[in-house]
């Protein structure tokens, strides 16, 4: 049986060529022995928000959690207010609001990202939005909202800690550092002390965090939903529909039509959102072509990128619904059960083709 043969090598090249951009983000500075420098911003408060007190807090709890994930040097607000000085640009703004504002301060502040937010509050309603920026590349890279309602004190308690799981698509943060016993007596004489005396500021007193990490809203990691797609070769395009069940970081997904099914293990870049991945695919289907049965089973290898709708729409719902597309090559065995009238022989053939996905879901 002939193949597009001229079609599988121009494939081929363009699927080279566009392996780097899918694996780059896994030889970005942040996969890197050396860490990148990050700094947080202070958070701006919006015009309802109570005042910049809270949003200081904010900003230092944020600090504090982001250094635990060991993904960056991270400079908290302190440390600016001192390099700032000593680059006598003291009357740099501290909380900005857009790109450019962030990127003045990223490089006055000589750090590889910069992260700044708005802090907003009306009435029971509050709210902590955040974005990542790459200085040298003068762009934003990662966005992320986390809104609560109800207590003031448990906002702060739970909103740095949800905001930063929501921008790097993880699913808990590392615990704070044990504290020696010897330090531990240290800071209880501190806090008798501290408690003999009323707060500086009673009006802008807020309570102790608990120990205890805010579990409620916790992504989960076992997702499952159903998906509908093509999945195409130079031979052919097949739809079909089936299921996809995500664990943390792996997926296998299996679609059907009348024709036969295929299957795909993937490894997914960032467990949830927007994100590259990888999978091993196979398929396997017996029907008609050109008149001839034929068999058909496919493996190969593809890489590509899911993309969640919440970049589109504020809805709810937005982030569970994603579509997938994929590009790879795969190793083919056909099987044709009638005697090919050219030659008088059965035909075997055995190639590599390229081959396609697109498919889109909704994970529960």
């Amino acid at each position: 049986m002939r193949r597009k043969k001229l079609l599988f090598t121009l494939t081929s090249i363009l699927f080279l060529l566009c392996l780097p951009f899918f694996l780059s983000p896994f030889l970005s500075p942040g996969f890197c022995s050396e860490k990148p420098s990050c700094a947080v911003m202070l958070f701006h408060p919006d015009t309802t928000a109570s005042d910049s007190y809270n949003s200081r807090i904010l900003s230092e709890k944020y600090a504090a959690m982001l250094d635990r994930l060991d993904m960056f040097e991270v400079m908290d607000y302190k440390e600016m207010d001192a390099v700032l000085e000593s680059k006598n640009a003291g009357d740099l703004k501290k909380t900005c609001t857009d790109l450019g504002c962030a990127l003045r301060a990223g490089n006055k502040l000589g750090v590889d990202f910069i992260i700044y937010g708005i802090a907003g509050n009306v009435g029971r309603l509050f709210s902590l939005d955040t974005t990542l920026v790459n200085v040298a590349g003068g762009n934003e890279t990662q966005h992320a909202v986390y809104d609560f309602e109800g207590e003031a004190a448990e906002f702060m308690k739970t909103a740095p800690a949800e905001n930063i799981k929501s921008l790097f698509g993880l699913y808990e943060i590392p615990p704070a550092p044990e504290v020696s016993a010897q330090e531990t007596a240290t800071a209880g004489l501190d806090s008798q002390t501290a408690s003999a005396a009323p707060p500086a500021d009673e009006d802008a007193f807020v309570p102790a965090e608990s120990t205890a990490e805010s579990t409620d809203n916790a992504p989960k990691n076992l997702r499952i939903g159903p998906r509908i797609g093509i999945g195409a070769s130079d031979d052919g395009v097949e739809v079909g529909g089936g299921l996809e069940i995500q664990y943390n970081s792996l997926s296998l997904m299996v679609l059907l039509n009348d024709e036969g099914g295929a299957g795909a293990l993937s490894y997914y870049l960032h467990p949830r959102g927007s994100s590259p991945y990888l999978s091993l695919v196979g398929s396997y289907y017996d029907s008609k072509h050109h008149g001839v049965d034929e068999i058909g089973r496919i493996y190969g290898l593809l890489v590509g990128y899911r993309l969640t709708f919440d970049k589109f729409m504020d809805k709810d719902f937005a982030k569970n619904l994603d579509i997938r597309a994929g590009l790879g090559a795969g190793y083919v065995n056909w099987d044709q059960t009638e005697i090919d009238p050219g030659d008088g022989e059965q035909d075997k053939d055995e190639e590599y083709i390229p081959i396609f996905e697109f498919t889109m879901g909704y994970m529960f």
